[in-house]
């Protein structure tokens, strides 16, 4: 199922008036420069105009949304701690944008793998009260948390709350619930058999690499050591030694892609595409464009 959906603040009047009063509290160019450089590729600079913007404008309902927009922006380059306080600052200007402010938070939370504060703040954005597409992405995302805190009961009662039917979303639990995860130990010890620990996690190609390095440093060795070509021992056998160890190390990190791949596969499938973004023509009113 796939839709977009807009959710902003106020009326028609409302928009209209908060265009105006944004004339007189921040010039148009600054404005402009902001919306430029929320769209390129530098959101660390967005992040530094909107606050500018927030700081100087003059209503509170404008100086929210530039919060809420520097919030953002600091989530888009990795820097969360300052998109929390952003997002603090921006709730402290208007308690209006509680809902996008939770939502910011959220998706902070969840980016930096807390993944109990994501799945608390998700439950709030999932109650029947709020708007229905805030409401659609969080129950998307809290049953792909729930999976990802081993919580696959709470996944499946997560999706039957959606309140619609999702062939897709059942059929990657089912999935998911079928299959096992690899065991990294068992990897790096079955990697003492060069290409062993790659191929328990279905990675044929770094399996055959793997096997394939080592019996050339083997017979490299037995080579060099026939021909008392000492160096020649010295350089294959540090060589060997490498690739070796590399099997052992490369066969449990396999495992750990391997279920990282699995885990991955089913959050995308629950998730559906579920995003939400800033329109940026509608500032300075904060309006969310939701899409599913």
């Amino acid at each position: 199922m796939s839709g977009i959906f807009r959710y902003g603040r106020g009326l028609a009047a409302a928009l209209a008036a908060a265009v105006a009063l944004a004339v007189q509290a921040a010039p148009d160019s600054d404005l402009v420069l902001a919306r430029q450089l929320a769209d390129g590729p530098d959101p660390l600079q967005a992040a530094v105009e909107f606050r500018r913007l927030a700081l100087s404008a003059s209503e509170p309902a404008e100086r929210a949304a530039f919060y809420w927009m520097a919030g953002y922006a600091y989530s888009q380059a990795s820097r969360y701690d300052q998109s929390d306080r952003m997002a603090g600052l921006a709730e402290e200007a208007d308690d209006r944008l509680e809902t996008e402010v939770t939502l910011l938070r959220s998706d902070n939370a969840r980016r930096r793998n807390r993944l109990r504060e994501a799945r608390f703040y998700l439950e709030s954005l999932a109650a029947p009260e709020r708007p229905e597409p805030v409401r659609k992405l969080a129950q998307r995302r809290l049953a792909a948390v729930r999976v990802e805190q081993g919580d696959y009961e709470g996944a499946r009662q997560a999706v039957a709350e959606r309140g619609e039917r999702d062939a897709r979303a059942d059929a990657a639990l089912e999935q998911y619930g079928r299959g096992r995860d690899k065991r990294p130990m068992v990897g790096g010890l079955l990697g003492l058999v060069p290409g062993l620990g790659y191929a328990y996690s279905g990675e044929y190609a770094n399996a055959l690499r793997s096997l394939l390095m080592n019996g050339l440093c083997i017979w490299g060795l037995a080579e060099f050591a026939e021909r008392e070509q000492w160096g020649g021992v010295a350089v294959v056998g540090f060589a060997e030694i490498t690739f070796y160890t590399g099997s052992i190390y490369g066969g449990a990190d396999a495992a750990f892609r391997y279920n990282e791949r699995r885990l991955r596969a089913c959050t995308r499938a629950l998730e559906g595409g579920a995003a939400f973004r800033p329109e940026l023509e509608a500032l300075p009113v904060l309006t969310l464009r939701f899409e599913f």
